[in-house]
This record gives structure tokens, sequence and C-alpha cells, in this order.
């Protein structure tokens, strides 16, 4: 009976017991307090129940257990529950006697528990079951006849004591093997678990915690305390061209060596102090928790620009593809709001990084204030669409020395809702992302051709540009449906002017070749915008017969600079050369203005003279000073170069 209340108390520790450690030593001063508890109940009962010279409790056994399994730590504990029961029920009766019996028992575990050494729970056998027993029977022997050396009792009370122990040996090699069983069954389970836990929290292709682990992780941040966190979030910019250089399952190493890198690289003395944890948020993403840090401390300090440069660098020296390899960054606070948890934060972040177009991007409002604000953009853009009536004002482009208006770029001034402006880029960048750029830039045009068509009714023939990019400018029969539009507002080709950005890298490809001729043939005016801060400057300039040429305004602002003049003088030959006018944006200063003039440059636009109006207002602009004829050229005749 009180070998079944022992496994029966074992079995119902075993099954509470939280702990996944696969070693004895591991949990000694568990199995120390357990054995060492049960054998104190157990001695009770028998000092309490028992009418007999010899009390036949499972002493002795279980202070083997007690030392086999808890080893010197969890032997002590054990022994120290064992005697104190033995002294508070039997006394200090045989005292002697009783304390070398019990120390050596507990030493005879003590010594299996050395014996069995490190090894693994779950690799016990019929071996180890029996090496304990025959230990447990040469140190109960060395007990018994050390007692009868010593002689600490009787002679017949030793003597029975030998017949007990005889008897019960085979009960003690059958305690022993159900306890090992029981740890053994215990410790297997326990590792299938953990196995079958780690594959639901690991991505198998690469070994990195996975989505499931990142979202655990998070649900523990949050909880803790009110400290903030970071996420920093990897991406391929250009993943199609890697996938066609490295094959489809690339991604699955890359992820594997920039996490080594993170962790382990030179990137890894720049985080390391965060304690950084690194997460395959989905094949395409790996994310990196930065503990007890902001986005805005890492904002201030660059400090996402830097681990992206160490990052790549590291990459490239392990495999030459990866030397055109870019990443693409988003560093957001884990804690956006009070009502933030982690399922919130991944379906976000899934969105956020979705619209996710810059290099490094720090994502100051949360991610579904950012996905709402994404949402209420697409729809303003279906609107514009649907009644072609997007709100465009109209930058007024200047002669430098008559101060005439020569014509006007239309621009996007949406206010929303909340009255904050939307910034154009990042429309352009929701139109892009929802396949809308050709149908907005085309509801576009249509506003400015009937805004030119206003501007012939009013006296004032305007040359007005549109801003068309290069996926528009692909498009099947684009220039004829222009022409076609134009016609029907019976409106002069030259009076329109189609604005290319010249970062957007116009393809050459016939569609290109055949829109553009069509409209330059029929006197539709190309402009390339922002010469110079894109692809291939003049490699462009040299493929299209642009018009006119527009210099950026970051090298206006810069003007002043010897080198940076030297730079707008390269410009205004090489547009000079291919017939075409050089235009200067930004222009903000009188100063400015002056050099350019000096420089030769003649036009220009920018805050100096205007910025940008409704068509009423750009319409009593230009009469003020009346500077076109009827077909829309300027009267003043261009002047030399001053």
């Amino acid at each position: 009976m009180q070998a079944a209340a022992l496994l029966g108390v074992f079995s119902l520790v075993l099954m509470v017991s939280k702990s996944s450690e696969a070693m004895l030593h591991s949990r000694a001063t568990f199995y120390g307090w357990t054995v060492g508890l049960t054998g104190f109940v157990l001695l009770g009962m028998a000092f309490q129940l028992m009418n007999l010279p010899s009390k036949p409790y499972l002493g002795s056994d279980l202070l083997f257990l007690s030392g086999m399994l808890g080893g010197l730590r969890g032997g002590a504990i054990g022994w120290t529950l064992i005697v104190g029961a033995r002294l508070l029920f039997g006394g200090t009766h045989q005292a002697a006697a009783f304390l070398l019996d019990m120390t050596l028992m507990v030493g005879g575990g003590i010594f299996m528990h050395y014996r069995l050494g490190r090894r693994p729970i779950t690799s016990f056998g019929w071996r180890d079951i029996g090496s304990a027993w025959l230990v447990r029977v040469a140190f109960t022997m060395l007990s018994i006849s050390l007692i009868y050396a010593f002689q600490l009792v009787p002679p017949m009370v030793n003597a029975r004591v030998l017949v007990l122990h005889a008897l019960s040996s085979g009960l003690s090699l059958m305690i022993i093997a159900c306890v090992l069983a029981l740890l053994r069954s215990d410790a297997r389970e326990r590792e299938s678990r953990a196995r079958a836990f780690a594959a639901s929290h690991t991505n198998l292709l690469t070994g990195l915690p996975n989505r499931r682990a990142l979202g655990e992780l998070l649900e523990r941040l949050l909880a803790a305390d009110g400290r903030q966190h970071v996420l920093m979030t990897f991406q391929v910019a250009n993943l199609a061209e890697m996938a066609r250089a490295l094959g489809h399952d690339w991604t699955d190493h890359l992820w594997a060596q920039l996490s080594v890198a993170l962790t382990q690289g030179q990137a890894s003395q720049l985080v390391e102090a965060f304690h950084p944890l690194c997460f395959q948020l989905n094949d395409l993403s790996l994310t990196v928790v930065l503990q007890d840090t902001s986005l805005e401390w890492m904002e201030q300090q660059q400090l996402a620009s830097k681990v992206q440069a160490e990052a790549v660098a590291a990459l490239r020296a392990t495999h030459a593809a990866y030397v055109s390899l870019q990443l693409r960054i988003g560093v957001s606070n884990v804690r956006m709001n009070s009502q933030a948890n982690a399922a919130s934060i991944l379906r976000d972040l899934n969105f956020a990084l979705q619209s996710n177009e810059q290099m490094v991007r720090y994502f100051h409002e949360s991610f579904a204030e950012q996905a709402d604000k994404d949402e209420d953009v697409r729809r303003l853009l279906i609107d514009w669409i649907r009644t072609a009536s997007p709100p465009m004002q109209y930058q007024p482009k200047f002669h430098l020395l008559t101060r005439h208006v020569c014509g006007a770029e239309a621009l996007l001034r949406a206010h929303p809702v909340n009255g904050n402006l939307l910034p154009p880029p990042y429309v352009i960048e929701i139109a892009t992302r929802h396949q809308l750029l050709s149908q907005f830039e085309w509801c576009t045009l249509e506003v400015v051709g009937r805004d030119i068509q206003r501007c012939l009714a009013a006296g004032c023939p305007i040359p007005l540009s549109v801003n068309i990019s290069a996926t528009t400018l692909t498009l099947p029969l684009f220039g004829d449906r222009v022409l076609s539009f134009l016609e029907l507002l019976h409106v002069p080709p030259r009076l329109l002017y189609v604005e290319i950005t010249e970062s957007g890298h116009v393809p050459d490809v016939e569609t290109v070749r055949t829109n553009i001729a069509v409209l330059q043939g029929a006197g539709v005016g190309l402009s390339l915008d922002d010469f110079g801060t894109g692809y291939s400057a003049l490699t462009t300039l040299a493929t299209i017969p642009f018009t006119e040429v527009k210099i950026d305004h970051s090298m206006i602002s810069r003007i002043d600079q010897p080198r940076m003049r030297e730079a707008v003088s390269l410009a205004l030959e090489s547009a000079t050369r291919y017939n075409a006018t050089l235009v200067a944006e930004g222009v903000e200063t009188e100063d400015q203005s002056t050099l350019l003039l000096e420089m030769g440059v003649l036009f220009g636009q920018g805050y100096l003279f205007s910025r940008a109006v409704p068509m009423d207002d750009l319409i009593r602009m230009a009469r003020r000073r009346a500077a076109f004829r009827v077909d829309g050229a300027l009267k003043s005749p261009r002047p030399d170069r001053i």
C-alpha cells in the first residue's frame, strides 16, 4: 500500500509539474522535496497505525530515491525530512542505528545519481534499473553489517531487519523500476510536446522563430510593463531581380544569413544593447525585436540606416550575387496605442509593409491608422477617376527676365476630411499600389485639357503641363487617345506639355517610342522633370526629343556653391545641344534668380514668383502681363544669354 501511495504521489506531482527539464540534476530540489515529504507522511502513518516492534515502511527506498533523483542537494532534503519524521514520531530510541542506516541509504542513492551522470532521462533503460537495484541492495547489506559490527541494536532485531529487507527486495526493484519508468515516460512526453511546440513556432525552411513565436513574445512584452520596444522589419526591395538571378527559394538562405549578421556580425554591435531577437514574419520578411528602445530615438540616431548598411555589407560578403541586393526596412514602436495587442500589431504590420516603398521608413502612426488613411486615399482616387475631377492647382512658370507668366505645371492639391494637405508622392504611391496610376493620370490630363480650354476662352493661351509616368507611356495608343481628347475640346496640341519624371526611367520599348512620336509629331510639348536626379539622365535626354528640361529644386537651393553652378551649367549645355529649354524649379530668392540669369537660364518657377494657385488666379496673373500670342508662343523674343 505504501508503494502504491508513493507511485501515485509521484505520478501526480509529475503531472502537475510544468518543468520541461530532461536531466535529473536540473530538478534535484524538486525531487528531494517530493520524496522527502512523501516519506515524512508515510513514516508518520506507519508509527501511528502499526503496533509492531519493527515498523514496515519504505523509509530506506525513499531515502535511496531522494539521493538517486536529487543528488547531494535532493538527498540532503529527503534525509532531513525523513530523519525528522523518525525523531518526531519514533523518538530517539536506537537513534545511532537508524541514523547510520538512513545516511547510508541516501549515500547509496547519491552514488547512483552521479553514476547515471548527466544522461537524458529519456535514455534510461533496464540496465539502469538493474544497476540502481544492486546499489540499493549493496548499501542495505553494508548498513546491516555495520550496525551488527558496532552492536547498535540487539542481534534479534538486526536479524529481523535483515529478513524484512530480503523479503522486500523485490518490492524495492519494482519501486525503482516504476519510478524510473514514470520519469522516462514523462520526459519523453514532454520532449514530444516540446518538439511539437518548436515546430509550430519555427519556420521549417530557415529554422528561425516564426510569426506565432513573434506574436507570443509581443503579448509578453505588452503585458510585462509600460516600457517601449521596437519592431524593425526587413524586406527585399528588388525581389524580382534577385529571384531571376538566384531562383525562388533563395530567401530561405537569406533570412538565416541576415539573422546571423544581426545577432553575431558587425551589424550586431549596433543593436546588441537592445537584445535583438529575430523572427521570420513570412516568406518575404524578417522582423527583429529591439527591447527597451523607441522609434523616436532610433530615428534621431539614424540607427536603421546604419543597420541596413552593415547588414547589406555582411550579406554581400557571403555571396557574389548579393552585390545587387537592396534591403528595405520598416521601423515601428510595439506600443502604438493603449488598445494594442499582438494580433492587431502583426495584422497591421502586414498592411503597412505592403504600402512601404521607402528604403527606410519610420511608422509614426499606428498601423491601423496608416491603413485607414491609405484606404481613405484609395477611395478618393476612385472618386476622382469616376468624376474626372481631381483637385488641381497650377505652379506658374515665369520668364526670369520679363517676369511674364509663360506656362504652368498642374499639381494635385487635395485636402481630405482632416484638412491636412495630402502629399502628391503619397497619393501616387497609393495609386501605384492599387493599379490606379494610369487611370488617375488620365483624369488629371482631362482636367488640364478643360483648363486650357478655359484659358483660351479668357484670351490667355497659357501652355499647361501635366505629369505622366513612364508606366502610362507604355499603354498602347496613349498618344492617339490624347490627341483625340484635345481635338474633342478644340485645344491646340502645342498648349499641352506632357511632363515625364526622369527618376521614373522611361523604358526604351516600341510602345513608348510610338506614343512619343505621335505626341511630338502633333506638337505636344515633352518636358523632362527632375533632370539629373534619377536614372541615366543624358541617355534619356538623347533618346526622347524633349521640348523642355527641368532641373530639380535641390540643385537650385545650392546654386551658390561653385560645384553646383557647374552642374547647372552642364544641364543648360545638355539641354541646348538637344534644342530643349531649361527651366529651374524651386527658385526662392532674388539671388538665385540673378545667378540663373547670369548663367543663361531664362525660365523658372518657385515661391519667389508664386505658389501653386487655382486656375482663376492663374488667368488673372497672366492677364496682368500678357505674354502670349493667340497660338501660345511668347510675344517677347528670347534674349541672348546674359
